[in-house]
């Protein structure tokens, strides 16, 4: 399923869209110079293209993708890189062909993301595999289909990492619909009410959506007294241990479109089997929230942070957090990789290196080498 509920999306970028496509495009440099070093072919899947920019002239995905690849490419990089652009409707793939003309590595593929399954896995054999996929509505989603790719991790050992755009509200919407429970309406007080999801024409069904999300997992989720922002957050958890199945490193962003909303647009989810990967994707993931915090400051300077800790976490906690890291001798990369993974999106890697620096020169922390000054191979840890 494309875009064909209302392509009138395309007139505007929203500001949500932009967080989101700031991550994508800041990532994939690095992404690409860091898994060039596996010497093999790099292939980028632009599952659910769209047109490939908007009508207030603001790149979309596959052109974001292919600027970042052409840069690359315009300095020597080591190994060949192709971009698949797919795209279902007639009048959307006509404008997607034409916005990536100019670049020969990117092809326009006119169809259904499933329709270009057995292509992808075929080449996933052979190639460091980016997929990104950013679907209209959540039944554009098959969670089996994507297991065919995904198995390459264990069969031939190559690189594969997703970046999925899951829209777990309109799962639980139609979910609900679908189990035939009460719907609520949407709430202004805790999400925005932009319609950017296909609306539901028809009752869902159960049997989709559990291929939707590969299983029944969801349905307790819904029929549980849970509120719904609970409910919708539990099925991004949800996708996130589905995919933990595969991916070493799985982590999620909700992107809200205002500060105080209990509710997100959609969660941006990342699967890698790299820890890189994951300290990349923090950090981007972590300029994206303080970009929401920026909405919600004050108008007047104040004394104290007024900001709830979870737009603006409390960097004053960040060494009792490595603390609990360092009971035992540990490299100081081992250590920001813990905190990272258990306090995703909430501190850059630079904060907790810096914190790691503030505790040696304090005495807080010891270095094996007793120097304040080192790299994240030397061990640290708490003095008895």
């Amino acid at each position: 399923m494309g875009h064909k509920a209302d392509n009138s999306f395309f007139n505007q970028k929203r500001p949500w869209s932009k967080r989101k496509d700031n991550i994508l495009q800041c990532y994939l440099t690095p992404y690409l110079y860091k898994i060039a070093t596996q010497r093999a072919p790099i292939l980028i899947v632009d599952a659910f293209a769209g047109p490939g920019k908007f009508g207030d002239g603001e790149s979309g995905s596959p052109l974001i993708i292919c600027k970042c690849v052409d840069q690359a490419l315009s300095k020597g990089f080591p190994v060949p890189v192709s971009v698949m652009c797919i795209e279902p409707d007639p009048e959307l793939f006509s404008e997607l062909h034409d916005s990536i003309k100019p670049f020969p590595f990117a092809e326009a593929k006119k169809g259904e993301f499933h329709d270009y399954i057995h292509d992808i896995e075929k080449l996933a054999g052979s190639n460091s595999v980016f997929m990104y996929i950013d679907p209209w509505t959540v039944e554009g989603l098959q969670w089996a289909q994507m297991e065919q790719i995904f198995k390459h991790l264990f069969v031939s050992k190559m690189s594969i990492e997703v970046l999925l755009n899951f829209n777990a509200q309109s799962l639980a919407r139609r979910g609900l619909a679908a189990l035939k429970l009460a719907v609520p309406n949407s709430d202004p007080a805790i999400e925005d009410q932009e319609e950017i999801d296909a609306p539901i024409a028809t009752s869902p069904s159960v049997i989709n959506l559990n291929n939707v999300v590969g299983g029944e997992w969801w349905q307790p989720i819904l029929v549980s007294p849970l509120t719904f922002p609970q409910k919708v957050q539990q099925l991004a958890d949800g996708i996130c241990t589905h995919l933990s199945v595969r991916f070493k490193e799985v982590c999620q962003h909700p992107m809200k479109a205002m500060p105080h909303h209990l509710v997100p647009k959609y969660f941006l989810i990342f699967g890698s089997r790299h820890r890189d990967a994951l300290l990349l994707m923090n950090d981007e993931m972590v300029k994206s929230q303080r970009s929401l915090a920026d909405l919600a400051k004050p108008k007047d300077p104040t004394l104290f942070e007024m900001r709830p800790t979870d737009l603006v976490p409390d960097m004053e906690q960040l060494p009792e957090i490595i603390l609990a890291h360092t009971q035992n001798p540990m490299k100081r990369g081992d250590v920001i990789l813990n905190v990272v993974r258990e306090n995703f999106c909430k501190f850059a890697v630079k904060d907790i290196r810096s914190s790691i620096g503030d505790m040696l020169r304090k005495g807080t922390l010891k270095s094996e080498t007793g120097k304040t000054r080192i790299n994240d191979d030397i061990k640290i840890f708490r003095p008895k």
